[in-house]
């Protein structure tokens, strides 16, 4: 995926998560944290300080913009582990990514290496490649952007920001994967937003949907909160080196 488009995955995917004044609840239960009583503004700082918290997490989501949708599915931690995929727009193949501190690693398809490499150079990276990972660190502009997705103290920030003028409102119990959760409507500067937040348990954040002034729309889930991210490089015969394609 090129650096443009990580990028603008990345900032879309930021525009909802900064629309966070956040969400939580869920039917009455032993396992009940009792945050579906709150207001939505109570919820919502809730809902911010457990986000704020947590060592991991996996996120599944799809980015829509006028060149088409992104989807991502990344599991990362603290310690700057990552992995997952990413559907760069066009159903041109997919990218799959492995990110240990600074050093990344990503797959990509032949189908979307090709759409990386245009023009004639495209079947001689495919062969220098032969289904193999390429291997660069976050200082690589190839990778750099793109990386930053996978950057939890990124989405940490969001989630612990306040925005200023939101409008909040409680919505109605529901579930999202099977967790029950109380779901909150926020209004701001041309976004909107809905977020689902759990009712038992820590008030994490479990889904949110929303729109960007702009049209860009983001739905998002969230789970395995502070699970371990088992983030194994490829063995050295199954990499090359990312200097050897530029």
């Amino acid at each position: 995926m090129s650096a443009s488009r990580a990028g603008a995955a990345r900032c879309a995917t930021a525009g909802a998560a900064c629309l966070l004044v956040l969400a939580s609840g869920t039917t009455a239960g032993a396992d009940d944290n009792g945050i579906a009583d709150e207001s939505a503004q109570a919820i919502a700082q809730a809902s911010r300080e457990a986000m704020a918290d947590v060592t991991s997490m996996r996120l599944v989501g799809k980015v829509t913009e006028a060149s088409g949708t992104t989807a991502l599915d990344l599991r990362f931690d603290e310690q700057g582990n990552c992995v997952g995929s990413v559907t760069p727009p066009g159903n041109a193949g997919t990218a799959d990514i492995v990110k240990r501190g600074n050093d990344v690693w990503m797959k990509l398809d032949d189908a979307l290496l090709k759409a990386q490499v245009p023009g004639a150079g495209a079947d001689a990276a495919i062969a220098l490649v032969n289904g193999r990972y390429l291997h660069g660190t976050t200082d690589s502009p190839m990778l750099r952007e793109f990386a930053q997705v996978c950057d939890l103290d990124f989405f940490k920030k969001e989630f612990s920001a306040k925005p200023a003028g939101e409008q909040l409102a409680k919505g109605s119990r529901t579930t999202v994967d099977g967790r029950p959760a109380i779901t909150i409507t926020s209004r701001r500067e041309g976004r909107t937003g809905t977020y689902q937040v759990s009712t038992e348990d820590k008030p994490y954040l479990l889904q949110v949907q929303g729109t960007e002034e702009s049209g860009e729309r983001v739905t998002a889930t969230f789970s395995a909160f502070d699970e371990p991210v088992k983030a194994v490089p490829p063995a050295p015969a199954d990499s090359v080196d990312l200097s050897r394609l530029q």
